[in-house]
């Protein structure tokens, strides 16, 4: 995995919570004040423990801990995966396009008609269900 410098509109001093290592007690995080870039301290020497180190403040630990860069949040798609396999698939999404026929040699310009009059079918629908339009009689 690669890491990009990204500009960020954070103002220099302002606080943020970072994720730091301590070679003794491991990784934990702390709020820090940013730098004139907008990061974190690269080291911090001082954090808190849940308990007493001999001869030592109660509950801080001295040791120097370097930063380490946090997981990154990931986007999470809110419907879910399903799988496309060939002739097995019965559970597709009314919305979820199928190309299939194009790859079994139907044209391009019928496959696409095909899904504009689907597009049409499913939004006459949510309107029925909104309440917006009356159902279709045929007579």
């Amino acid at each position: 995995m690669t890491w990009t410098i990204k500009p960020r509109p954070h103002v220099a001093g302002s606080p943020m919570v970072a994720d730091y290592e301590c070679p003794v007690h491991g990784r934990f995080e702390a709020t820090v004040q940013r730098d004139e870039n907008g990061d974190p301290p690269a080291m911090l020497s001082r954090h808190p423990i849940d308990f007493i180190i001999e001869g030592d403040q109660a509950g801080v630990c001295r040791e120097l801990c370097p930063w380490r860069i946090s997981a990154p949040k990931l986007a999470r798609d809110s419907v879910p995966c399903y799988a496309a396999m060939r002739g097995g698939d019965t559970e597709r999404r009314p919305g979820m396009l199928d190309t299939r026929p194009l790859a079994d040699g139907m044209p391009v310009r019928e496959w696409k008609a095909k899904q504009r009059a689907a597009q049409q079918e499913r939004r006459h629908h949510q309107l029925i269900k909104k309440g917006l339009k009356t159902r279709r009689v045929q007579v």
